[in-house]
This record gives C-alpha cells, sequence and structure tokens, in this order.
C-alpha cells in the first residue's frame, strides 16, 4: 500500500481548517453540485439524494478526520491508497462550497490561477481562497503520488 505522508505548519493551517469546517458544516444538508435526476419520481430521487448526501458528508468526514489532535501535536497527516478516493471526493465537495459561497465573484481565472497576485483577490475572501488552493494541492498530491 502506497503512503504519502504531508508535514504542514499548524499555525498556517488552523485558520484554513476553520473555513473548511464552515463549508463542510454548510454540505451536511445539501449536495455540493444539483443532482439532476432523468425520471420525475419522487420516491427515487429522495432515495438517490440522501445516498448522495451520505457519501458526500462520510468523504467530508474522511478528509476532516485527517486534522485530529494528532495533527495538532505533530503537523502531519497521512494518505495512502486506501483512503485517496475519498479524499480526493470530500476535497472536491469542500472546493465547490468553499467557491460557491466565497469565492462567486472572483473570475475562474483567477481562482484557478497558482500564481494569481493576492492583489487580485479581495481581503475579505482572502482566507477561503487560501482554503480552496490548499485543498486544490492535496488534490493535487494525491493525484501525483497514490494514482487513484
Amino acid at each position: 500500500m502506497k503512503q504519502v505522508e504531508i508535514r504542514l505548519n499548524i499555525t498556517a493551517v488552523a485558520p484554513l481548517l476553520d473555513v473548511i469546517k464552515l463549508a463542510a458544516d454548510d454540505l451536511r444538508a445539501t449536495l455540493a453540485i444539483r443532482a439532476n435526476f432523468p425520471e420525475d419520481d419522487t420516491e427515487f430521487i429522495e432515495t438517490w439524494t440522501q445516498e448522495l448526501m451520505a457519501g458526500q458528508n462520510s468523504d467530508v468526514r474522511a478528509l476532516l478526520g485527517l486534522f485530529d489532535s494528532e495533527f495538532f501535536t505533530d503537523g502531519a497527516i497521512a494518505i495512502d491508497s486506501n483512503n485517496c478516493d475519498s479524499l480526493l471526493r470530500g476535497c472536491a465537495a469542500l472546493r465547490i462550497r468553499i467557491c460557491n459561497r466565497w469565492l462567486g465573484a472572483l473570475p475562474a481565472e483567477i481562482i484557478e490561477d497558482e500564481d494569481a497576485p493576492l492583489s487580485l483577490i479581495p481581503a475579505e475572501i482572502r482566507l477561503p481562497f487560501a482554503a480552496y488552493t490548499f485543498l486544490d494541492q492535496i488534490q493535487k498530491i494525491i493525484i501525483e503520488h497514490l494514482e487513484p
């Protein structure tokens, strides 16, 4: 089993986790992306929506679980081939929520530009932007090193 351990600066990551937890709270009762169903069957739609939300919430919990008390002791998170798919999905759901909640006024080119000048990001959304970018980097590490 492949494993990647990432050492992070606790002081830098803690405020990002506050934003990520707010986004996670938002996702408890809603899907990151609206689901479109081909059928007009209320029971079918309700069942599938509940299952999708359960999966989404499980993925988000798996990601948040990386940042437990042990993380705040040594600043390390471990990602392996067993949890990487769930973590990718959790990061994606959280990034979508952060983008929709805080970054909607920013052009997509700025949001996706890793080298965007800080001056282009309004001060009041720099922290959510940093959280969005942080989750993006976790996804890139998983894709590069664990090949999910």
